[in-house]
């Protein structure tokens, strides 16, 4: 298992990138919640993380436009005839890949350094297992209302024997935001092989 800092091998590591996999439809009022409840958590710390999204409308818009204002930079990985344009901001890049919703995931998920799941459907599924795939440690929201609720179900621990990468159950926005923090070593000058694969 390859840990983010071999894989980024021995280059001062500035900020971190942390991909969205979040549903495309009007959220909830609890969904918006959490959206809100993450990057709040997280703003003291914008000048080290990233956010990547696959898109500017439903949850994903939430998030964005809550991070654009709390000042982080928001990547936007947009697939073909994306739904809505996001805006042109001095903390935005917007990436256009013309390429399908699927496949736009693979970039998305292949840019982060972790995944977080804030609840969705088929295509937040796909995501989080293209990033066991990838070997990104993953946090998943528990108990949106979404399918990808029924993902601890199906897999509580892992996903397959070989174990490639940790999945991280929470239950809120919140808890999400620590994990990261805890994750990324915030604290400390570098995010380290043990806190990102659960090894020694």
């Amino acid at each position: 298992m390859i840990g983010l800092n071999s894989s980024l091998g021995k280059a001062a590591i500035e900020h971190y990138y942390i991909g969205i996999a979040a549903v495309s439809e009007i959220p909830s009022s609890r969904l918006s919640d959490i959206a809100k409840e993450f990057v709040e958590t997280l703003s003291p710390y914008k000048e080290k993380i990233k956010f990547v999204l696959g898109g500017y409308w439903g949850l994903m818009k939430t998030i964005a436009i809550n991070a654009l204002n709390h000042g982080f930079h928001v990547i936007f990985i947009l697939p073909e005839e994306p739904a809505e344009e996001p805006p042109r901001r001095k903390n935005s890049t917007i990436i256009r890949t013309e390429l399908g919703y699927k496949t736009r995931s693979i970039i998305l998920v292949k840019t982060s350094d972790i995944l977080v799941c804030l609840g969705g459907r088929i295509g937040s599924i796909i995501e989080v297992m293209l990033a066991y795939g990838f070997e990104k440690p993953t946090i998943i929201v528990k108990n949106t209302g979404l399918d990808t609720d029924n993902l601890v179900k199906a897999f509580p621990t892992t996903i397959d024997e070989r174990r490639l990468a940790k999945l991280y159950y929470v239950e809120n926005g919140v808890e999400a935001a620590r994990k990261i923090l805890e994750l990324i070593n915030i604290v400390g000058p570098t995010l380290s092989h043990k806190s990102l694969t659960g090894t020694g």
